[in-house]
């Protein structure tokens, strides 16, 4: 039992240590060209205030709960969800968002609208209406941030 324990932590320790895991005071001194903008890499509302959100998984919990931990800096995607390592954060460029999903990380279903990017983000259900994996957080925010977040997603 106790080989068992010590391999398990070994492997998340190590797994951990190779994730690319940004520290939320490196972004306190970020100058942001907006609203959507600061959400994106603070997860911080525009009163502020963490975003509440649910799910999200052990991957969610290991970093602040911000965008930019999956999907990113430059929104390309591309980042493993821990510990569901085949899981892994889609591109959220206008492109990867909006163009043909045919063939894009997002899979084979409709793009997306500034209808349905709301549903993805705060009930996690995509175009076609099919739950994404619980990998991907469900936030509650206000309209205007809502708004706000979109609008920075929508930038190229």
């Amino acid at each position: 039992m106790f080989k068992v324990v010590f391999i398990t932590s070994l492997v998340v320790l190590i797994t951990g240590c190779e994730m690319d895991h940004m520290d939320a005071s490196s972004d306190s001194d970020k100058t942001f060209s907006s609203n959507g903008e600061r959400i994106y890499f603070t997860g911080l509302d525009s009163s502020g205030k963490p975003i509440r959100y649910s799910g999200g998984g052990m991957h969610g919990q290991m970093h602040q709960g911000r965008c930019v931990d999956c999907h990113g800096e430059s929104r390309e995607g591309g980042n493993r969800m821990y510990p569901k390592f085949w899981v892994i954060a889609p591109s959220l460029t206008k492109h990867a968002l909006f163009d043909d999903h045919q063939r894009s990380d997002h899979g084979d279903h409709k793009a997306y609208t500034r209808e349905t990017l709301k549903a993805v983000i705060s009930n996690g259900i995509n175009p076609d209406g099919e739950l994404l994996d619980e990998s991907m957080p469900r936030w509650s925010m206000q309209d205007g941030d809502m708004d706000d977040l979109i609008s920075f997603l929508s930038l190229e």
